[in-house]
């Protein structure tokens, strides 16, 4: 695992962890060589506190492998629960940066962003639209609301930078939904990316380093104090953000 970039804690707290994911890393096991975020938080804990044997770290929602930025997880399985149902609720707050292919007309930062609404459901390793009048199994009505900040290059690429605010929750959905608006993430392959991802020699990456799309801001009330918390962070200088001009 030393060839991977760490995750970083950069809040905790005896109910909360909120940490920066670094592209590459699963939010847990599934039995690949790949590492994952909660067997790290549970070692993090063992190290600061030697008489923890079995920590407990609760998942209370993903973040694609690919990705990065912020998460938050729980320390307590009564903190597991309250958040969680906080992401059911939709009442968690949740902001990302996305990176994409061309000039996509989104209105600027200074108006209200665009709103992407569809019907998403998932077949095999993909997420689609449902494009027919015929209902499919587990379908959901998704939405994502997009602004356009500044338009750039990666290498030989236009490609535009994007805030995307994340008004429901479905496997890939940012990723399906600015696809289908004809702007895939730079670097997202699996859904139509003409720009190649950077390749690293790591057993069990599939060669996909990351992809253009960073959790940049999350907002929850606090399990314990119902206080609001609210964290920030900028890209990590990992490939495309430490290449795009």
């Amino acid at each position: 695992m030393s060839d991977w970039p760490l995750p970083s804690a950069i809040f905790e707290d005896r109910q909360v962890m909120v940490i920066l994911k670094p592209p590459g890393w699963l939010a847990q096991a599934d039995g690949s060589e790949r590492p994952d975020v909660l067997d790290w938080a549970k070692n993090e804990i063992r190290l600061s506190r030697p008489d923890c044997l079995r920590p407990y770290v609760g998942l209370c929602h993903r973040l694609d492998r690919l990705a990065a930025g912020l998460m938050v997880l729980a320390k307590t399985s009564k903190a597991a629960g309250r958040i969680s149902r906080q992401f059911r609720e939709r009442t968690v707050t949740k902001t990302y940066l996305a990176l994409v292919g061309g000039q996509p007309k989104f209105p600027g930062p200074e108006e209200e962003g665009e709103l992407l609404e569809q019907t998403l459901f998932r077949d095999g390793r993909l997420t689609k639209v449902r494009t027919d009048s015929a209902a499919r199994p587990e379908e959901t009505r998704c939405a994502i609301r997009c602004s356009r900040l500044k338009s750039g290059r990666v290498g030989e690429h236009q490609a535009t930078l994007l805030k995307v605010d994340l008004l429901t929750g479905f496997k890939h959905q940012i990723r399906c939904q600015l696809a289908s608006a004809g702007h895939p993430i730079v670097g997202d392959r699996l859904y139509g990316s003409p720009v190649e991802s950077l390749e690293r020699n790591i057993p069990g990456s599939d060669r996909e380093w990351g992809i253009g799309l960073f959790a940049v801001s999350l907002t929850f009330k606090h399990p314990i104090s119902g206080q609001e918390e609210i964290f920030e962070a900028d890209p990590a200088p990992f490939w495309p953000w430490n290449v795009f001009k």
